[in-house]
């Protein structure tokens, strides 16, 4: 079930599809890695309120469905996760950062996406035939 995030003002329910990838894709997430990153990431979106839809951590990037409070943009929590995580694990794993170029875990790009349970075409409907439905 999908929370909602009630302000005194307003009601939401904002799901973003979230991956990042490490530095020049190299596939340094062994097994134990992955594992590790999994239990932080969640532990990172817990603190801030965030709810996690589905996560999965690849041997070079993370998928993440996540709920996220309407008062946290995508960058600030992106920013998190990144900086955290590389922190965590190359104090866990310090061999992880010799194996890599510069010693970045991750690339400073990411890919966002909305989420919603309906497509474009019904919403565009719904709105271009509001004046169809009776007003209250």
């Amino acid at each position: 079930m999908v929370k909602e995030y009630h302000t005194s003002s307003s009601v939401s329910i904002l799901i973003y599809h979230l991956v990042w990838v490490t530095k020049y894709r190299k596939k340094v997430l062994d097994q134990e890695c992955r594992e590790l990153l999994d239990q932080k990431i969640r532990e990172i979106l817990a603190d801030n309120s965030c709810q996690v839809e589905a996560l999965t951590v690849m041997p070079n990037h993370v998928h993440l469905e996540v709920v996220m409070p309407p008062w946290m943009s995508v960058t600030v929590l992106i920013k998190k996760l990144k900086g955290t995580t590389a922190r965590w694990l190359f104090k866990e794993k310090p061999e992880l950062r010799e194996s890599l170029y510069h010693h970045h875990l991750w690339s400073p790009s990411y890919f966002a996406r909305t989420v919603g349970n309906c497509s474009e075409e019904t919403i565009k409907h719904y709105v271009e035939t509001q004046w169809e439905r009776p007003f209250k």
